[in-house]
């Protein structure tokens, strides 16, 4: 979206929960891994599946593989920290992300991390139990 923009985008301020430019170890190293694998760059669409495939087999492995017990599939997924290339997260009551969310700002054809513009954002909604 960026190249489309252009010169126009310039100086835009943005918050999201993942920038490219995280400057961790974390993020360093899946980006390079994903590169070297797909020969391209990782979004952060890419960011949220990859999230998602280490929440699921954290869950399966904390109930040994058995999928069929959703009770504790779900209870799993509730108490997992992942270790994302976003940084640390877990889930809400809702069952939506507990994460931190980044200020952005366009410099060049890059949105480069400025600050964190809130951590551990957590929405309000109530439990999701299942029934």
């Amino acid at each position: 979206m960026l190249e489309a923009a252009g010169d126009a985008a310039e100086g835009v301020i943005t918050t999201l929960h993942y920038a490219d430019s995280l400057d961790t170890p974390r993020n360093k190293q899946f980006r390079l891994q994903y590169a070297k694998t797909f020969k391209m760059q990782p979004d952060v669409y890419t960011v949220q599946g990859y999230d998602t495939g280490l929440l699921l087999a954290q869950a399966a492995k904390t109930v040994g593989g058995d999928l069929g017990n959703k009770k504790a599939v779900q209870t799993a997924m509730e108490n997992a920290v992942i270790d994302s290339p976003r940084g640390s997260w877990r889930m809400s009551k809702a069952h939506n992300p507990i994460q931190d969310i980044y200020l952005r700002q366009v410099r060049g054809r890059d949105n480069k991390v400025i600050g964190v513009a809130a951590r551990a954002v957590e929405d309000p909604a109530p439990s999701c139990r299942m029934a």
